[in-house]
């Protein structure tokens, strides 16, 4: 079993379930897919006795019982598979549902296979989230990932959504082919313009058994360097904030099958790209704060939610280090506060004054 998709360890967010179908739906595979590299170790097709066994594992495993649950039907279009299936599937489902042990049920699927006839069947099995592939709101980079649907269907999905009463979420790709920073922050603009409830971003991973493996070896694309798909996540995440559209995965979660050889070509694939990204905000709008404190405090004393320290000093310290630079004969103390809440920033000089900033977005 693989506990993927957590999103948060608090009480806020519900434990996920997540149930890959393996492409099921889906009418042609895009450039960028290779399911069985990303997914894992998941069967063509959920039999009853797979998915019991993969939601008591969880369940088992869970050892907050106050936290909410929720199954997730995730690598393939589920609108678009046979009627029958998603009954069972759901049905399968609602029986957690029923014994109380399961609160809702979420899906992803195509935005073009979202129309108001395939939305009583979800309502009725108590389908709460529907998550949407948009991918890239720039139609050339659509067409060219064979995507097979235009930005407007991405529009028209999440309209339909919001006026069914769903909860609805987006899934964004940086470093798509023919994308560019200026067509990426396009999409985040359109993005804030539907205001789902939460996004999804990753960065394009180039994985074998792709077409897009085919124009990398030929030399037709260039991925992202780490730093770069960093920026830009981190474009993401500022944008999103202060629209009030929470982001709930940066990166894709590290399969098994990602780390033998000759799977992943090319691409900014890391462990924690979240945290980097996490990291690099919680840095500037540290130095931010720093703007009006002199370099000859004796110390400065830093106070933070204790979920936020990590990021606050950065991998390796590295935050931490930058900061020492800037105040080389200060000493530096980093403490948590249990009264504080995340995305808080205070520091407090040695001459009694104190400072405060709130990062948005941070929960």
């Amino acid at each position: 079993m693989k506990k993927t998709d957590h999103e948060s360890k608090t009480n806020r967010n519900p434990l996920i379930i997540p149930i890959f179908i393996m492409n099921s739906g889906c009418p042609h595979r895009c450039i960028f897919c290779n399911q069985k590299i990303t997914a894992g170790n998941f069967p063509p097709k959920i039999t009853k006795e797979f998915f019991e066994s993969e939601v008591k594992s969880y369940l088992a495993w869970n050892k907050d019982k106050s936290r909410k649950v929720e199954i997730a039907f995730y690598g393939g279009s589920f609108t678009g598979v046979d009627p029958v299936y998603q009954e069972e599937l759901l049905s399968w489902t609602y029986f957690f549902i029923q014994k109380g042990l399961v609160n809702s049920i979420r899906i992803s699927t195509r935005p073009d296979y979202i129309s108001a006839d395939k939305l009583p069947l979800l309502k009725k099995y108590n389908v709460t989230t529907i998550e949407i592939g948009a991918q890239s709101f720039v139609d050339e980079v659509l067409q060219f990932a064979q995507r097979g649907h235009s930005a407007d269907s991405i529009v028209k999905a999440v309209t339909i959504l919001k006026h069914n009463g769903f909860r609805t979420g987006l899934h964004l790709m940086a470093g798509l082919p023919k994308d560019t920073k200026e067509g990426f922050i396009y999409s985040l603009n359109k993005t804030i313009e539907l205001k789902p409830d939460t996004v999804r971003i990753h960065p394009v991973i180039v994985f074998s058994g792709t077409v897009l493996a085919e124009e990398f070896l030929k030399g037709k694309y260039k991925s992202l360097k780490l730093s770069d798909a960093v920026e830009l996540c981190r474009l993401a995440w500022e944008k999103l904030s202060a629209a009030d559209i929470r982001i709930i995965r940066m990166g894709l979660h590290l399969t098994n099958e990602m780390g033998e050889n000759g799977t992943v070509l090319a691409g900014p694939i890391h462990p924690a790209l979240g945290s980097l990204v996490l990291s690099s905000i919680f840095y500037d709008h540290t130095i931010n704060l720093l703007e009006n404190i002199f370099q000859d405090n004796k110390e400065l004393r830093f106070g933070l939610a204790e979920r936020d320290l990590s990021n606050f000093r950065g991998l390796n310290n590295m935050n931490l280090s930058a900061i020492k630079k800037l105040y080389p004969c200060t000493n530096l103390i980093v403490e948590s506060n249990i009264n504080q809440k995340r995305g808080v920033i205070s520091v407090a000089t040695d001459s009694g004054k104190s400072f405060t900033l709130t990062i948005p977005g941070i929960i």
